[in-house]
């Protein structure tokens, strides 16, 4: 990315001139508009320029210079930076409609099943009918209960497989962030098909590792939707730029083969289980006879894919800084241990 920047820059410092002349016509700024604090932007790329290290370190490193709030123009993009409690806190209660809808993009065009993922589905009554699902199939009380069976369950088999790998030896070294990926990945598997991923008797074996870098590979965290260089500068995605949208569409292929699977595995058994008893796919495959105009199997697959990409990895990188963090305090692992 360095590299391509260091490019657009060249390009924008040589058409500098003719730019200058056409300005109006090049950005969507509109005049007078009362806008916070910027850094200086070149023509073209905006502020795409000052990104050369992590985005987190570079925005840190503009907030400390320009305040809690400011203004950046990356391409034919716009954003307002804040990083001011109080601000977040008023962008996500007084105006959280107005800030509900994401941009649309390349990963959005080729990877939401047409915006019908809950990340990106514009705000409206799709953006509450797909939120319904979530909570009631996954995220209410009722749901949670129901499941909580299954993650004491695949809690106890994590721990059979580390005692067993670490009763050869004292000093025996455990990969936690494996058996924890192990562990997300069983309950997901679980809560949605009703059956485990990686078997027990694989979860410590090459077969297990396997499957865990497929499906990192497959269900990358944001699953491939957010925002790329082809969405700043447009140009780069008529012209190709290194594939990444060929990659989106056979990656979205994949996906779908993947997920339909589920879907035909269902229709085909005469066998489900009693609704209280069903995984998620199976009972949003009972709703679909009641709501056939809205509940479409790509709306079922959007609502499994945003689970595979938003709660896998999100889940498993969390777990491990819990446990980090109680390793680093010995006292607070101590208390939990006992239950005080």
């Amino acid at each position: 990315m360095e590299n391509l920047c260091y490019y657009l820059v060249t390009i924008s410092l040589c058409s500098l001139p003719l730019l200058l002349i056409s300005k109006n016509l090049l950005f969507n700024h509109v005049k007078n508009k009362k806008l916070p604090p910027s850094p200086l932007a070149l023509p073209i790329i905006g502020h795409l320029y000052l990104i050369k290290n992590s985005l987190y370190e570079d925005l840190t490193s503009l907030s400390s210079r320009y305040g809690p709030i400011f203004f950046l123009q990356f391409g034919c993009r716009s954003f307002v930076v804040v990083s001011s409690p109080s601000a977040i806190e008023e962008c996500f209660t007084r105006n959280d409609i107005i800030l509900a809808n994401r941009p649309r993009s390349m990963g959005g065009d080729r990877l939401s099943y047409n915006y019908r993922a809950v990340g990106v589905v514009p705000y409206g009554h799709m953006w509450r009918d797909l939120r319904r699902l979530l909570v009631v199939e996954s995220f209410s009380f009722n749901s949670l209960q129901r499941t909580s069976v299954i993650r004491e369950e695949e809690i106890k088999l994590i721990l059979r497989s580390i005692y067993r790998v670490s009763k050869h030896g004292s000093l025996i070294r455990v990969d936690l962030n494996r058996w924890i990926s192990v562990f997300t990945l069983n309950v997901i598997m679980r809560m949605l098909v009703g059956r485990r991923c990686i078997r027990e008797e694989d979860a410590g074996e090459e077969l297990g590792m396997q499957i865990i870098k497929e499906f990192r590979e497959n269900f990358a965290s944001g699953g491939g939707i957010a925002l790329n260089l082809c969405d700043f500068v447009p140009i780069l995605r008529w012209i190709g730029y290194k594939g990444l949208e060929k990659e989106m569409i056979s990656l979205h292929k994949k996906r779908d083969k993947f997920l339909q699977g589920f879907i035909d595995e269902f229709q085909c058994s005469d066998t489900l289980l009693d609704k209280g008893e069903k995984a998620v796919i199976a009972n949003l495959l009972s709703r679909k006879e009641k709501e056939s105009d809205f509940l479409s199997d790509d709306i079922i697959k959007s609502i499994a894919l945003i689970i595979f990409t938003a709660g896998r990895e999100t889940s498993t990188l969390t777990t491990e800084w819990a446990m980090l963090l109680l390793l680093n305090h010995p006292k607070a692992l101590q208390k939990l241990r006992t239950g005080g």
